[in-house]
């Protein structure tokens, strides 16, 4: 997955939201796609993937969503997040995520809001979790 793969914000269902944050008009959205150049290597680590993190390696990227208007949030913070469903009309997102807590009980999270334009930043690869 690359930044271009956002010109289509469809494709967060095939990410994994690890933290966001609202701040006036601008919302920021760190989500982390998966890396199919290393998925085959992968394939035979079958105890990687009962591990609770084992979505989040790939890369990471930040989208900022500009001119954010009616803002709208539904439940509590969690850890990380599995995305359960994203609508995108190219100037409205509505995100549905079930959130995943260590230490706290789990919660669903919606996000709602339009927005003016959005940029996606590739922050990198993520090599591991503990990264």
């Amino acid at each position: 997955m690359t930044a271009n793969d956002f010109t289509d914000l469809g494709c967060l269902m095939e990410c994994e939201v690890i933290r966001f944050g609202f701040d006036g008009d601008v919302f920021s959205l760190l989500v982390v796609g998966d890396n199919e150049e290393h998925e085959d290597e992968d394939e035979h680590e079958e105890e990687d993937h009962d591990d609770c993190c084992s979505g989040l390696n790939g890369h990471l990227f930040r989208i900022t969503f500009h001119d954010v208007k009616d803002y709208f949030f539904q439940g509590e913070e969690c850890d990380n997040y599995k995305t359960i469903k994203a609508e995108d009309t190219k100037t409205h997102l509505f995100l549905e995520l079930e959130g995943t807590n260590f230490n706290e009980e789990d919660n669903d999270v919606t996000l709602s809001f339009s927005y003016g334009s959005f940029d996606v930043a590739d922050l990198g690869e993520i090599e591991s979790p503990d990264a």
